[in-house]
């Protein structure tokens, strides 16, 4: 029995997330026995991208891409605080395009490669957590940075100057803060230089530079999710079938749960007549986004408060800064910790980590509120 209990422990230490969501798909289907309607939860565009831009990432890391690219952003960044400030602008303006889980994905292993020839580990917990937060406050400002802002723009059939007046103030309120935020930390010199490293042309590198962009291409609906993971199908198991095995396959079943448990608690009649009693005043709907988001993430808060009112800009406001604040506010926020988890096995890195992301992450929630009620 102690060794049962020891084992589950473990479990949950190692991967909190993933039990969390675990443990409310399981609590929900209580309520709500499994039925066809359970397959209509799945967003299954969500998973297919996001499993072929981890199968990219993980090619590019093969090429040693990130590798030079690291080598030679320190060697040329004589600093840490612009380092620091390169790497948050970096993920800032291309989460507006590229969305908040691949900008992330794309730079974050960046910043890991580099924090390998830093001694100081609270800078780089530092920097991982601040890109994080970029990667939020910056898809915020178009549609398609984040998969919140696409079904809110879409379903609520907002206009481009609708969602533009709603977001600006929230966005500019977390760009100014990320600065000061930088401009604050402590600076030193960045003694540590890396050995020119020349990327891997080869059939990685072909496979990867294939993949990536046909994955971004589906983000933007350009063509269907199925027929990208055809394309990765066909492209890589002729070729590379152990890379299948490297995908980061607890945070697509992270997704699965949380799918889960929104579509069941949607379908509880009391929950649904008291959210529409509840949700009749603009300033509600966007404390509701905010806080809703804190406990099942800002993707399913936005789903789920959709269907309990007609106030398109405030529940994009709030969403959007409810994306501060917990790990699982923002699932994109799950990918970093993911990311930085297997990098940095020690425990005492991980509780640090989760230490410096929720106290910054507390700042820029109360701040980001603030914007959000005053304009």
């Amino acid at each position: 029995m102690r060794n049962s209990a020891r084992k589950l422990s473990a479990i949950i230490r190692r991967d909190p997330v993933l039990s969390i969501s675990g443990l409310l798909a399981v609590l929900s289907i209580a309520f709500v026995p499994p039925d066809r309607e359970y397959l209509n939860y799945i967003d299954y565009k969500v998973l297919i991208c996001l499993f072929a831009l981890m199968i990219a990432v993980e090619l590019l890391q093969e090429a040693r891409l990130f590798a030079a690219a690291a080598g030679l952003l320190i060697n040329r960044v004589h600093g840490l605080r612009r380092m620091t400030l390169v790497l948050t602008a970096m993920t800032f303006f291309s989460s507006m395009i590229l969305t908040n889980d691949v900008a992330l994905l794309t730079f974050v292993p960046l910043t890991l490669i580099i924090g390998r020839v830093l001694e100081d580990r609270k800078a780089l917990i530092r920097m991982v957590v601040l890109q994080t937060i970029a990667a939020n406050t910056g898809s915020l400002l178009t549609p398609i940075g984040n998969p919140q802002n696409l079904y809110i723009y879409t379903h609520g059939g907002l206009s481009w100057a609708d969602f533009w007046s709603a977001v600006w103030p929230i966005g500019l309120a977390g760009g100014v803060l990320l600065v000061l935020c930088i401009a604050v930390a402590p600076d030193a010199s960045l003694q540590a230089r890396l050995q020119a490293e020349p990327v891997r042309r080869g059939r990685n590198l072909v496979l990867s530079l294939i993949l990536f962009p046909l994955a971004v291409a589906c983000v933007f609906g350009l063509f269907s999710e199925w027929l990208l993971l055809a394309a990765v199908v066909i492209l890589l198991l002729p070729w590379q079938k152990k890379i299948f095995l490297r995908a980061d396959y607890s945070l697509l079943l992270t997704f699965v749960f949380f799918f889960v448990f929104i579509g069941n608690i949607s379908r509880l009649p009391a929950l649904r007549d008291t959210a529409v009693h509840w949700l009749n005043s603009p300033c509600r709907v966007v404390l509701a986004g905010s806080l809703l988001s804190q406990v099942i993430s800002n993707v399913p808060a936005a789903i789920l408060l959709s269907g309990f009112t007609v106030h398109w800009r405030e529940l994009l406001r709030g969403v959007d800064v409810g994306g501060c604040g917990t790990l699982i506010a923002s699932l994109a926020s799950v990918i970093s910790w993911r990311l930085f988890s297997r990098e940095e096995a020690a425990p005492q890195a991980r509780t640090r980590y989760l230490a410096v992301f929720s106290g910054y992450n507390l700042i820029f929630l109360i701040v980001l509120l603030a914007a959000a009620l005053i304009f």
